[in-house]
């Protein structure tokens, strides 16, 4: 097994790697636009919401629960938008790690081709130059040949 069928392989796991990287971030994004409406659905209803009416006691205190109630979901909904916002930068983050070792690998993948085409490359000079040379060598010795 040559070392660019090696990295190849290595490079196809890189690849793999960032593409799953890649659905982690999208699925990260969805969760959060998600949260995003939600939040907002939730701070809607705060902006609806009156404040208690006059009425009886048990109304007041009633509007007052009810008020309570869409400021705690509006907060929950908005801690969940920070978490998943921060799920996402962290998803995101691998993303870019994956990316850096991908390109790494691509690198030395060209480096290897690189050095196997210059090595062709100084192959084919020196079978030229021995070809050159027995020509010139057997130039010399035919014409020794008939000097003597």
């Amino acid at each position: 097994m040559t070392i660019r069928t090696k990295l190849a392989a290595v490079l196809r796991a890189r690849r793999a790697q960032e593409d799953i990287a890649k659905s982690a971030v999208t699925r990260a994004n969805a969760r959060l636009a998600e949260a995003g409406l939600h939040a907002e659905s939730r701070a809607e209803s705060m902006r609806a919401w009156g404040g208690p009416r006059d009425g009886d006691a048990v109304s007041y205190v009633a509007a007052v629960a009810a008020g309570r109630a869409l400021a705690s979901a509006l907060s929950e909904a908005r801690a969940q938008e920070r978490a998943l916002r921060s799920e996402s930068e962290v998803e995101s983050g691998r993303l870019r790690e994956a990316a850096q070792r991908r390109r790494g690998v691509e690198k030395l993948v060209e480096r290897v081709t690189e050095e196997e085409r210059l090595a062709n490359i100084a192959a084919e000079q020196r079978a030229a130059d021995e070809v050159a040379g027995q020509r010139r060598g057997d130039a010399r010795t035919d014409g020794r040949g008939d000097n003597l």
